[in-house]
């Protein structure tokens, strides 16, 4: 990769070398970097317990330093080889929390040469405390220097966007530490990275713009840019000073050298950046609240030491970018809200009128796929599914919808490379390559989902990420790649990646389809309590009529009777006529009164449901009916009917007024012949992903017949297609038969065609007693 510290062995996705001897890249991150027991020989280091300033461990170089070797420096107490004015000032700084605001610290050694000053930097880990020992330069403590620092800080802070902020750090750097290169390098969701900015000087050639994978930097690498931001190694070519001993006394294992500005480096790395020609290298990581995301490198053809002033200011320039980053994604993420606030107010609007959700949401689509730079919309788990825009097919989607519902049943899913989680959608990476899908409610595939299509691009590598590693002199280590030429790739099947506050925007608004959907659903509630109470009444109020009504009725027929025997045959037979007529129009009076008296009962006086034999069921109707069919000499045909939940003697009325219909209706010229026929099928209702079993029952017969545009009409109460006289009845049977479907949960439809025949077609619930109850 193009960071100039530790790298892993491995170069990305890889096949199997060829003597086939299984690598396991993980052991990439297994590496102990933060133990080498060594140190770069550019400078010494001395490792001490606080309290007694007592020396622990000491590099191996500080014998030619001192002229004593490391069991005599050992033995000897810190301050036999510092100032007096060092020792106060190591004093001062050791008594502070912070020890690293002190650093560095000017410390006179006393050695074979003479007394020679060094940068002193502390710093406290693992129960120790270091003292490491860099060369002191002094022209970098002059104010012209951070005169020039400052002015860099302020260019950096005018940038008006990444791309500038992060060319003005690399020009500064460079400015500032004299690297041949220097570039700005971004961390990608996988870990792997691209070169952002870059200056460098004309010998040597750009790595701008150029990916790297992300096992170029693994992840024990990462965790320690993380806590150690600032990395040198002024001479690649440099042999490693073994700490002596190197044994922590506290906690009985080796020294950890984690927060080392000397630390030892990777073998691997040596190697890795050789292959790349550099000599000399320093890094700054880029860290935003607490994540790595970034780093900027310095690679020099040459060795090249930077003092430990010169990497403050770089590591300031650090801080700056990484603050101006931070302020510019703020901005547009402020700017983003402001859009989604006014979208919400704008789709709040549309909302709350009656043409439902999604007439409102796509009155808003143009405005829903530009606010989170989508290509299209779906609405998937209502009635259906809704969508606009460019889109996957409905099959598709709600495929689409069913597999996040068993991958990611409660969260927002979001990917860039849909097909390569879920095959299937292979097919339709033009449309669909990248989804954002935020779940509505606890229904698993009632979705908002987000589209967007294929972006093809071509990604310059810094060498052939897919090209197979090779086992190294050095045992299982691998050896890295030989070269960091340009090398394209053809990347298919990618869209844009969704960016955070595009996916906090689409929470938000799914947060206010919610609400309106409770505050709907509430409005619903209340009418439908209301509507409840009405119904009752009305359920009551015609109950107690009909049985108010029946007593005068009884009164009245009785007047008739009596009428009808005290007049004489000789009686004017005008008044005889009206005295039959009253009778008549009482016995249509009981009928409608009885009739109406059942259709209260319906929801007043169900049975608990139990499971019946529908056949038995069917049976007891045509044994009633058998009078009537064999005064009309019709002939029934039926299927074997499945066993139901049910009110059973509910289940019976509703086959008996079918079939009785059906033979009150029939055609005076042919002899009735009925149909009775059953499917069963599953059946997966809008918003869940389970089928649930449906049987369709449908009675055909060769009567009259209707005009179906009266079909939703005949299920109304009182409504009648012929007049009393033609055909005996109230127009309630057919209410009646609605009225016991729905109660099952359940469906009743006709169809039908004058003079051919009609078909009535009743679809119940297959539930089972457990079912019910859990719905109860």
């Amino acid at each position: 990769m193009t960071d100039p510290t530790e790298t892993a062995p491995a170069d990305g996705p890889a096949s199997n070398p060829p003597n086939d001897q299984a690598i396991d890249f993980l052991e990439c991150d297994k590496e102990p970097i933060h133990i080498p027991g060594s140190i770069q020989p550019h400078g010494y280091v001395f490792v001490l317990l606080e309290r007694e300033l007592r020396i622990v461990s000491v590099s191996a170089n500080v014998e030619k330093l001192l002229g004593v070797p490391p069991e005599a420096v050992l033995a000897a107490p810190l301050s036999s080889f510092l100032s007096d004015s060092s020792l106060a000032r190591l004093s001062t700084a050791l008594s502070k929390e912070d020890i690293a605001a002190a650093n560095p610290i000017r410390i006179e050694l006393h050695t074979a040469a003479g007394e020679r000053q060094f940068n002193g930097v502390l710093h406290r880990h693992d129960s120790l405390t270091f003292l490491e020992l860099e060369p002191r330069d002094d022209v970098h403590s002059s104010h012209e220097f951070f005169r020039s620092v400052r002015a860099a800080i302020h260019r950096l802070q005018a940038a008006s966007d990444l791309a500038a902020a992060s060319d003005i750090a690399a020009r500064e750097i460079h400015r500032i530490t004299g690297f041949d290169r220097v570039k700005v390098y971004r961390f990608s969701a996988d870990w792997s990275g691209q070169v952002i900015a870059e200056y460098r000087v004309d010998s040597i050639p750009s790595l701008l713009d150029f990916h790297f994978p992300s096992s170029d930097i693994p992840a024990q690498s990462r965790a320690l840019y993380t806590i150690n931001t600032v990395r040198i190694i002024p001479d690649i070519g440099y042999s490693p000073c073994p700490l002596v001993p190197d044994y922590n006394p506290v906690t009985g294992g080796p020294i950890d050298l984690s927060f080392s500005t000397l630390r030892s480096v990777s073998p691997t790395h040596i190697e890795y950046m050789v292959n790349m020609a550099v000599y000399g290298a320093m890094s700054i990581s880029i860290v935003r609240d607490g994540q790595l995301w970034g780093m900027i490198s310095c690679h020099n053809t040459a060795p090249r030491f930077v003092p430990f002033e010169t990497r403050q200011a770089c590591e300031l320039i650090a801080q700056v970018l990484t603050w101006q980053i931070s302020v510019l994604e703020e901005a547009e993420v402020i700017r983003h809200s402001v859009r989604v606030r006014a979208l919400q107010n704008k789709l709040l609007h549309e909302l709350a009128d009656e043409q439902g959700l999604q007439a409102g949401l796509s009155r808003v689509g143009e405005e829903l796929l530009s606010l989170i730079s989508a290509s299209g919309f779906a609405l998937c788990g209502f009635d259906g599914i809704a969508s606009f825009g460019q889109t996957p097919s409905q099959a598709q989607i709600l495929a689409l919808a069913g597999w996040l519902g068993r991958k990611e049943p409660r969260g927002v899913f979001e990917t860039d490379r849909l097909a390569h989680q879920h095959p299937e959608a292979e097919g339709y990476v033009d449309l669909a390559s990248g989804v954002l899908a935020v779940p509505l409610g606890r229904a698993s595939t009632t979705l908002m989902l987000w589209f967007r299509p294929e972006v093809a691009q071509t990604v310059t590598w810094g060498g052939d990420p897919h090209k197979p590693v090779r086992i190294g002199p050095h045992g299982k280590r691998l050896q890295t790649r030989a070269s960091f030429d340009a090398w394209r790739e053809e990347v298919r099947g990618r869209s844009l990646p969704w960016r955070s506050h595009e996916v906090a925007a689409a929470v938000e608004i799914r947060d206010l389809v919610v609400d309106v959907i409770l505050g709907r659903a509430e409005m619903l509630e209340s009418a439908n309590r209301e509507l409840s109470r009405i119904n009752d009444e009305l359920e009551s109020f015609a109950y107690v009529a009909a049985h108010d009504l029946k007593e005068p009725l009884r009164h009245i027929e009785a007047f008739a009777g009596l009428l009808t025997d005290l007049l004489q045959p000789a009686v004017d037979n005008r008044l005889s006529a009206m005295v039959d007529g009253i009778e008549a129009s009482s016995r249509r009076l009981r009928s409608l009164i009885n009739d109406l008296a059942e259709y209260s009962r319906v929801g007043r006086q169900g049975r608990p449901m139990q499971v019946f034999d529908m056949n038995e069921v069917l049976k007891e109707v045509l044994a009633d009916l058998k009078p009537m069919l064999q005064d009309t000499r019709a002939v029934v045909h039926f299927d074997k009917l499945p066993s139901l939940l049910c009110d059973s003697s509910q289940i019976r009325q509703l086959l008996q007024n079918l079939i009785a219909n059906a033979l009150k209706y029939r055609d005076k010229n042919r002899i009735p012949e009925l149909e009775i026929n059953c499917l069963i099928e599953d059946e997966t209702p809008a918003g869940s992903a389970a089928a649930e079993r449906r049987v369709s029952i449908a009675i055909a017969d060769n009567g009259i017949g209707f005009d179906e545009k009266h079909s939703e009409q005949i299920f109304e109460p009182f409504q009648r297609l012929h007049g009393p006289d033609q055909y005996e009845g109230t127009g309630i049977g057919l209410a009646i038969c609605r009225k016991i479907v729905h109660r099952h949960g359940g469906s009743i439809n006709a169809t039908s065609r004058l003079g051919i025949g009609s078909v009535f077609t009743v679809t119940l619930p297959m539930r089972t007693v457990e079912r019910l109850s859990g719905q109860s």
